[in-house]
């Protein structure tokens, strides 16, 4: 099981990394990733991180992460996770907000 979560972790990752553009404002999402199927939100705080949450569909296991730069941390069903991505999801870009 714990290698699923891990897995899921990293496909979960690399979806995001491809797929998302940053926003200010949430935006639901649906992604289908080699066989897997997630449902998430991503929304962007006011220090510029990256909040990916939402659920793998099938098995219905919770995540939730935090993106800075390249370090993701946070949990898939309640277990912790922390790796690294190999480009930040801005692009290395500021983001301003008021």
């Amino acid at each position: 099981m714990r290698a699923f979560v891990i897995a899921a972790a990293f496909r979960v990752a690399l979806v995001a990394t491809g797929m998302l553009v940053p926003a200010i404002a949430a935006q639901a999402n649906e992604v289908e990733r080699e066989g897997y199927k997630f449902d998430y939100t991503s929304a962007v705080t006011k220090d510029g991180a990256t909040v990916l949450s939402g659920t793998e569909t099938v098995s219905g296991e919770p995540f939730r992460f935090v993106v800075r730069d390249r370090l993701v941390t946070g949990n898939v069903d309640g277990r912790p996770v922390r790796f690294r991505i190999a480009k930040p999801l801005n692009g290395g870009k500021l983001v301003a907000s008021r």
